[in-house]
């Protein structure tokens, strides 16, 4: 986009023809749509605040429950910026998007350093229990031996949908509670992977 779209956009909610919330969300389409592409100081300083602003609202849960005072006083400093802002050369290294680049993926990395060892500690945790009755479930119903039955659990275990109700099935076997098995072998891995894609979908894969 140009300094002209970019310009025109924020016009459009100043001028209340779009609420925040839509301001924010074209706001964020624009700025991925512009990857790679050289994007004013402005609207670089801007995207902290329609990020922080979103960020919001999806806590929220409903569009308008959110003040957008702050949103709207940086738009109109990115506006008034924008005006006396010469355009950005593509060929020239834009040490402030640089800046704001490694900042956000800062916070983005210890973030994850936390809640993505989190997760996968949790799906090794489900990955043994659900290799443990699977194999307990195939030597229980086949009569099979301890190893072959771990060697052919160790396999199902990991066979989408499979595993999962072979591993509910072995659980059940051994005395656990028939919702507490259907939480762990089915509702967790399914709630984990819609969380992920939804979250892949909204926000896309990390700009490189």
């Amino acid at each position: 986009m140009t300094a002209g779209d970019w310009r025109a956009l924020i016009d459009a909610y100043l001028d209340g023809r779009l609420s925040a919330e839509a301001f924010a969300r074209r706001f964020v389409e624009s700025w991925r749509a512009s990857s790679g592409q050289p994007v004013p100081h402005a609207i670089q300083d801007l995207y902290v605040t329609v990020e922080a602003f979103e960020a919001q609202v999806l806590d929220a849960g409903e569009e308008g429950a959110v003040s957008d005072d702050e949103l709207r006083n940086a738009a109109q400093r990115a506006r008034a910026n924008l005006n006396e802002e010469a355009p950005v050369s593509p060929h020239t290294f834009d040490r402030t998007r640089a800046r704001d680049d490694m900042r956000r993926f800062q916070v983005q990395m210890s973030g994850c350093a936390g809640v993505g060892c989190l997760i996968a500690a949790l799906w090794v945790a489900l990955c043994v229990l659900q290799i443990y009755y699977v194999s307990e479930w195939i030597q229980e119903a086949l009569g099979w031996g301890a190893w072959p039955s771990a060697v052919i659990g160790f396999v199902l275990a990991f066979v989408p949908i499979i595993g999962n109700v072979l591993a509910f099935l072995g659980a059940t076997q051994e005395g656990w509670e028939t919702w507490i098995a259907a939480i762990v072998f089915f509702a967790a891995p399914a709630a984990t992977i819609l969380s992920g894609w939804s979250r892949y979908r909204r926000y896309g894969p990390p700009r490189g």
